[in-house]
């Protein structure tokens, strides 16, 4: 009864919150010939209008023919698109009509919602309605600022991966993404598929040598990470599976059954700009990996 009470509260604020986006009356909806609508539901002329390079920042619900909801950020806004194309007939040339405070309601037909949203199973007869309400205008100049910066901060960390490795004299073979690979032993089994099941020994360090995680007893004993409460044995995921970082991913499926290698990451394919846990923003992390065994699916 109290996970069906708070699902309705939700449900009820969610719907207060788009109150205003009735549909009624289908005349205020302006519809291009390639069959997106738009209509708007508050609107704050006053406030900063979004512009052709911006971000718009805010709460948006996506939902198949107006009934079924498949996302929802209520409560937890976010970046919801960057204004890339304001040609005629678009739905980014509706974006530019939105400013600070408004709200709206787009409608994409079912044959077009493939560019905007992943993974759906939509007919051409189907209609996606997205609601939103915009918050956050971060424009065009802001965020080539903020790209110059994370550019700047990346070249600074490559410059650190590529220091490490001429001090430690590694033979690492930089990756199209960005990924160090040093291949310590060689394997002699099958080499891991995305969808098979791979099992894998391991530890994490960052490049000042400090070891934050392993599944390894000794190793864990060794570095004062032994807790009792943990199984140390073989880690055991899916590969492709998005719980797990994407450069341990791509490390791994360079690999044989019964190898170990080192992969040194970038933030990029690990955390990026986030921090985890004793893992701080833009940190580089070195695996230590051997795959134990690989399950084909």
């Amino acid at each position: 009864m109290k996970i069906r009470l708070v699902f309705l509260i939700n449900f009820a604020l969610i719907s207060l919150f788009f109150w205003g986006c009735k549909k009624e009356n289908k005349s205020d909806f302006i519809t291009t010939e390639l069959g997106f609508s738009f209509k708007h539901c508050t609107i704050n002329k006053s406030s900063p209008k979004a512009k052709q390079g911006d971000i718009l920042y805010g709460e948006m619900e996506i939902r198949m023919n107006d009934s079924t909801v498949i996302y929802s950020n209520y409560g937890k806004p976010e970046r919801l698109f960057q204004i890339l194309n304001s040609k005629n007939g678009s739905v980014d040339e509706f974006l530019l009509n939105l400013h600070i405070g408004d709200s709206a309601i787009i409608v994409i037909p079912g044959d077009s919602v493939s560019k905007f949203v992943n993974n759906i199973n939509t007919s051409k007869n189907d209609k996606l309605y997205f609601y939103l309400k915009v918050q956050q205008i971060i424009s065009k100049k802001e965020i080539d600022q903020n790209e110059r910066e994370l550019l700047i901060v990346e070249k600074q960390e490559f410059d650190s991966i590529e220091s490490y490795i001429s001090i430690h004299s590694l033979k690492a073979i930089k990756q199209e993404s960005g990924l160090y690979f040093i291949n310590s032993v060689e394997g002699k089994g099958v080499k891991p598929n995305f969808g098979d099941q791979v099992r894998v020994n391991y530890s994490v360090s960052t490049m000042d040598g400090k070891i934050i995680d392993t599944n390894i007893l000794p190793i864990a004993k060794k570095s004062n990470l032994y807790g009792d409460s943990r199984k140390y044995e073989p880690f055991s995921f899916i590969l492709g599976d998005d719980g797990v970082i994407a450069g341990w991913t791509e490390g791994i499926s360079l690999m044989k059954q019964g190898g170990s290698a080192k992969f040194i990451i970038p933030s990029k394919l690990a955390y990026g700009q986030n921090a985890f846990g004793p893992i701080k923003p833009n940190t580089t992390l070195i695996f230590e990996v051997t795959l134990v065994e690989v399950i084909k699916k």
